[in-house]
C-alpha cells in the first residue's frame, strides 16, 4: 500500500521534472533606454537582449 508521504514525494518530484522540461526561458528582454544620465550632449540609445538560436544564450543587440 502506498503511503501519503510517498504520494506527496512523487507529486513533488514529477512537478519539478515537468517544470524543467518546459522551456520557461525568455527569448528577448524588454527594450531599455540609455539616457546617458540625462546628458543631452551624449548619445542616447535603446538596447535589448535576445536569445541566440545557435547558442541558446542571451546576447545584447549591438548599438546601431
Amino acid at each position: 500500500m502506498v503511503t501519503f508521504y510517498e504520494i506527496i514525494a512523487f507529486e513533488h518530484k514529477s512537478e519539478h521534472v515537468l517544470e524543467h522540461s518546459l522551456s520557461n526561458k525568455k527569448n528577448f528582454s524588454l527594450p531599455k533606454i540609455n539616457t546617458a544620465n540625462g546628458d543631452l550632449s551624449k548619445r542616447w540609445y535603446v538596447y535589448f537582449t535576445f536569445r541566440n538560436p545557435e547558442t541558446q544564450k542571451l546576447e545584447r543587440m549591438k548599438i546601431i
